[in-house]
């Protein structure tokens, strides 16, 4: 059977969805993977077939859009109009090569940022499932707050159910172009955001993030998946530069600081606080500088600095990690077994953040707006010094290593794609 992967967003979005991709081509099928050029050496090195989307990640998450995207999304309807008015062109560009990477594929899995799945496996009359590393903005709850549109407040279930409620107008953006594609190039009618919305609720869905961290909620249906962590294996063919192994011999093991793909509004004065953090608490640190997050200024010879590292090789060399809070950058902090911090730059990072500090794996999340040289120091100290928290962090790293997301994924999704053949096949007799 053919599978077709569309991935699109920040290497946190991407990477989980190419391991997950593997194990379906593992399983036996054939995968083509479809995201931006960015993210093709992962693709092809997993021996998947690659079609290109168009533009560049790095490029977008660097840019002052993006910075200014992401500072909206703590309100639903700043966020969706700015969607709405400078993504224009991307979202049609994104319809058309969504529509050419599907073609001929047996099987549709896509991450639900732009709502293409529903029109189509409407037109080509296959299965579509929702894959994602997080919870995504339509499937609400009661369990826990909307972390992308609203703060991660421990006010009760109603509180976490309407932020949900009150930030379902986003599913909305993008519909004006999404229905302009049905009609021109699907010969679709076109559909209420409000139907398309309905449609997707009752699609299966995978999250690659593991119930122990963040358990499925009660009111979830039987259709979403929580199936452990999407891990890509990168440490096993990965040959450290020598001058990090020196570094990383000449002194205790340092604290890890980097912000993956998230690039703020000053890197170079965010890169200033963090050294003087370091340098406050005491601490040897590795800095991992990502897609432009942190930048480059004089360094002392206790402070080391590269572009990118592998999580799964550097993580367990290290004491500590600061990160921004993402499901991926999260996901190795906590698997590694080591105390970790997130400085949360929007999204759902707060969540993540959050459950950290309520697993005691961490400290409490600092916001990049509360972030100083002293307050980042206190929390880096706490970090590299509390054995009990050290502690729980081990027995949680060995709790999550044992889970196997990616065989729990494929297993489902078999599953779900034998159930919605065998409905095609009686309704079409």
């Amino acid at each position: 059977m053919h599978y077709t992967v569309v991935a699109s967003g920040s290497r946190g979005d991407v990477q989980p969805l190419v391991a997950l991709a593997a194990g379906i081509k593992a399983a036996g099928h054939d995968v083509r993977f479809a995201t931006q050029s960015d993210f093709e050496p992962f693709v092809r090195k997993c021996g998947l077939e690659y079609f290109p989307l168009g533009g560049s990640a790095e490029q977008f998450y660097a840019s002052r859009l993006a910075v200014a995207l992401r500072e909206r999304s703590g309100h639903a309807g700043e966020f969706s109009k700015f969607l709405s008015d400078n993504l224009h062109t991307y979202v049609v560009n994104h319809l058309r090569d969504c529509w050419n990477a599907v073609r001929g594929t047996d099987v549709f899995l896509c991450w639900p940022w732009l709502q293409v799945g529903p029109s189509i496996a409407e037109k080509l009359g296959i299965p579509y499932v929702v894959v994602s590393p997080n919870p995504v903005p339509h499937i609400p709850t009661w369990g826990f707050p909307n972390p992308f549109h609203a703060p991660v407040w421990k006010l009760g279930p109603l509180y976490n159910r309407l932020t949900w409620l009150l930030a379902e107008p986003v599913s909305r953006t993008g519909s004006d172009q999404i229905n302009r594609w049905r009609r021109e190039e699907l010969n679709l009618p076109p559909r209420h955001w409000r139907d398309e919305l309905r449609i997707i609720r009752r699609t299966s869905h995978l999250f690659g993030y593991s119930p122990t961290v963040l358990p499925k909620p009660r009111d979830w249906a039987d259709w979403m998946h929580v199936t452990g962590y999407w891990i890509f294996d990168e440490a096993k063919d990965y040959e450290p530069p020598e001058d990090l192994k020196e570094f990383l011999a000449a002194g205790d093991p340092p604290v890890a600081i980097g912000f993956g793909s998230i690039v703020g509004r000053n890197p170079k004065q965010l890169t200033r606080e963090v050294v003087a953090a370091l340098e406050r608490a005491g601490q040897r640190g590795l800095l991992i500088a990502g897609w432009g997050g942190l930048k480059d200024i004089e360094l002392p010879k206790t402070i080391f600095k590269v572009k990118t590292v592998p999580y799964d090789w550097i993580l367990p060399r290290v004491a500590a990690m600061v990160h921004h809070g993402g499901s991926g950058s999260s996901a190795a902090a906590m698997r590694a077994g080591i105390p970790s911090m997130a400085v949360p730059f929007g999204y759902d990072q707060p969540l993540w953040g959050q459950r950290i500090s309520d697993l005691g794996v961490g400290v409490d999340p600092l916001p990049i707006k509360k972030l100083t040289a002293d307050s980042l120091a206190r929390a880096i100290s706490r970090l590299a010094r509390d054995g009990a928290m050290r502690e729980r962090a081990q027995r949680l790293g060995e709790k999550l290593r044992a889970e196997d997301g990616v065989g729990r994924a494929v297993e489902a999704l078999e599953q779900t794609v034998a159930r919605a053949r065998k409905g095609a096949q009686a309704s079409a007799a």
